[in-house]
């Protein structure tokens, strides 16, 4: 059964990876009112070649994600910077399907052959056969002691923090495309006919049809009144916690393979053609090319501050991109003359907030980066720039840094 879905899924990201991108320049992530942000995606950065493609994606905090491929191979990614090259963790046995991370000492992949794989502080373990020859489409882990996983055959099994559960029918005969859990007492899942169902904790209610005849293809509850599943002809669909909305064509002829909620005000979801949309709580945008040419596979965004997107060619890409200093040099001065001069940066999510130590009679603006003042003495000096996004002003760690040793020649 599950060789027919795949087969479907093959085929759309086929025709979808030969279709036209809807042109768009890069623009920003609508934010909530928490935060503002500029600096638009990050070029496509290749990170696992000859994987089969990067299938799934998870990031609990801006600082750690765990991508998984088609070949069984796990890429991580750490301090918003850096990919660990590919790990070889569960081959031979169909590629990793989904991946859910409910912190960064605690993940669970799950494959195309039934097989679930821990992550637990910082090692791989080694894959556990709990839904026998079926493809697990699907992994959603709340915390270390709770996850459930949803198979091609409509079964659904719970994991305690110790042993998983056997597969349960759950809607008989159908493929379960994703699960998404927001809290203990509710996750949803979607199915291949355009059905959702919901776990209680306890209990599945039967299903409920929300997109007749059309598979949903993935789903995000960024609380348990937000929750958004898109299907495989560009359409949105809402759930408040009690009834699900009708089609909202956010991008009309070309599937949608991916959404993550960071809350209820942002949604990002990616389609087939390279193309990201934000959804602000009322309303979808228009289309981004962030990745032309590829079909965009999966999407998590842990914050209204950071996303990131991995595509079938081994790519991945972050919303936004690394701050970076832009500035390549400063001007000279001299003794007892008015200086001027100043720092440039790029990416991370601004306003900065700048750090350098500078010779005596110069002071820096940390808010723009600007140099002035009059040189006391004459010399050529190092000076350290650090700049910092806006989250430094927070009582959480700082999102993204960069530092940059460049010199001062005063006269």
């Amino acid at each position: 059964m599950f060789d027919g879905f795949r087969s479907m899924r093959r085929a759309s990201r086929a025709v979808l990876a030969a279709g036209v991108v809807v042109g768009a320049a890069l623009a920003t992530v609508p934010m909530d009112s928490a935060a503002s942000a500029s600096g638009g995606w990050s070029s496509p950065t290749l990170v696992d070649s000859g994987g089969g493609g990067l299938s799934s994606v998870s990031c609990p905090t801006a600082k750690f994600c765990v991508a998984v491929d088609g070949a069984g191979r796990g890429v991580i990614h750490k301090r918003n910077r850096t990919w660990e090259a590919p790990h070889a963790i569960d081959t031979g046995r169909g590629g990793l399907l989904s991946v859910s991370c409910a912190t960064t000492l605690f993940c669970v992949a799950v494959d195309a052959s039934g097989n679930e794989l821990d992550y637990r502080y910082g090692t791989w373990f080694a894959p556990v056969s709990v839904d026998p020859g079926v493809a697990l489409t699907s992994v959603s882990c709340l915390k270390s002691r709770f996850c459930i996983a949803v198979d091609a055959a409509g079964d659904a099994l719970v994991f305690d923090g110790f042993t998983w559960s056997s597969p349960a029918t759950v809607d008989s005969g159908v493929a379960i495309d994703a699960i998404s859990c927001p809290t203990v007492t509710l996750c949803v899942a979607v199915d291949h006919n355009g059905n959702a169902l919901n776990f209680n904790g306890t209990s599945w209610s039967g299903s409920t049809s929300v997109d007749p005849g059309h598979p949903l293809t993935a789903l995000s509850c960024a609380t348990a009144n937000l929750c958004v599943a898109v299907d495989g002809s560009g359409n949105a669909f809402t759930y408040d916690g009690t009834s699900w909305s009708g089609a909202t064509g956010a991008d009309p002829g070309h599937p949608l393979t991916a959404v993550s909620c960071a809350t209820a005000n942002l949604c990002v979801a990616v389609d087939g053609s390279g193309n990201a949309f934000t959804y602000d709580g009322t309303s979808w945008s228009g289309a981004t090319s962030i990745d032309s040419g590829n079909a965009l596979g999966a999407v998590s965004c842990p914050t209204v501050y950071f996303c990131v997107a991995v595509d079938g060619a081994g790519n991945a890409l972050t919303f936004p991109p690394p701050v970076e200093i832009t500035t390549t040099s400063l001007p000279g001065g001299t003794v007892g003359h008015t200086y001027s001069g100043g720092l440039a940066a790029t990416g991370g999510n601004p306003p900065y907030k700048w750090f350098a130590g500078l010779p005596k009679g110069l002071r820096l603006d940390r808010s723009t980066g600007a140099i002035s003042g009059v040189p006391r003495r004459a010399g050529t000096f190092t000076v350290t720039a650090r700049v910092f996004d806006q989250k430094i002003r927070t009582k959480f760690p700082t999102q993204d840094h960069a530092t940059k040793v460049l010199s001062i020649t005063i006269s």
